[in-house]
């Protein structure tokens, strides 16, 4: 689940999809390491719950238990390509570039793990929320697809395209089949992910003292 780095698009992404501002509670929510209930997320996020079902069952790529309760919708209990470990729980996540934005809301020290998907080489990174603290190997790179046409199935038409490659040279043929994605440095699609969090009020807000 990529949101579009542009600034001048996040709004109007976002606008799109009545119910969308819930996605910070669900990440809070999914990373404690359960499924969770829409009506549990619609009060926790203070939105309508038919706005949050809405959104969400609208979406083919959400993850639902058998009991109706959510379990993955950009950070999910299911494996995918994308291992993200965070408070010592091993969770997934949709794209690569879920968990930089992941590790900005939860405001907690992270792992991404994955392989690059053309050349097979693992490739591991340790976040925290302020900064990429070491990445394996060093010149790997993060894929980004959006376009507004696209978001009414965002796993398969965004989320899918967005990997982590070892190099520029190991991305350069999905820059070739993607003329309208596009591919950045770790680090900057970190500080980028953080800019849209930030924007969007999705950073974790500091405790009141009492």
């Amino acid at each position: 689940m990529t949101v579009e780095t542009h600034h001048d698009e996040v709004a109007s992404f976002g606008s799109e999809l009545p119910g969308f501002d819930v996605v910070p509670h669900l990440v809070r929510a999914i990373a404690k390491g359960a499924p969770v209930s829409i009506q549990e997320l619609a009060d926790t996020a203070s939105l309508p719950v038919g706005d949050v079902e809405r959104m969400l069952r609208d979406q083919p790529g959400t993850d639902w238990d058998e009991h109706g309760r959510l379990v993955g919708f950009g950070l999910t209990l299911r494996p995918t390509a994308h291992r993200y470990s965070v408070a010592g729980r091993v969770l997934y996540t949709f794209c690569a570039t879920d968990t930089l934005l992941f590790t900005h809301i939860l405001g907690e020290p992270a792992v991404a793990e994955s392989n690059c998907p053309t050349t097979s080489i693992p490739i591991r990174i340790e976040l925290t929320p302020s900064a990429v603290a070491s990445i394996d190997p060093p010149a790997a790179v993060v894929s980004q697809l959006f376009n507004p046409s696209l978001i009414t199935d965002l796993r398969r038409n965004v989320c899918d395209h967005g990997h982590f490659f070892a190099s520029d040279g190991a991305a350069s043929d999905w820059v070739s089949e993607h003329p309208d994605g596009r591919v950045l440095a770790v680090a900057d699609a970190f500080e980028q992910s953080r800019r849209d969090i930030e924007q969007l009020g999705w950073l974790p807000q500091p405790a009141r003292a009492r």
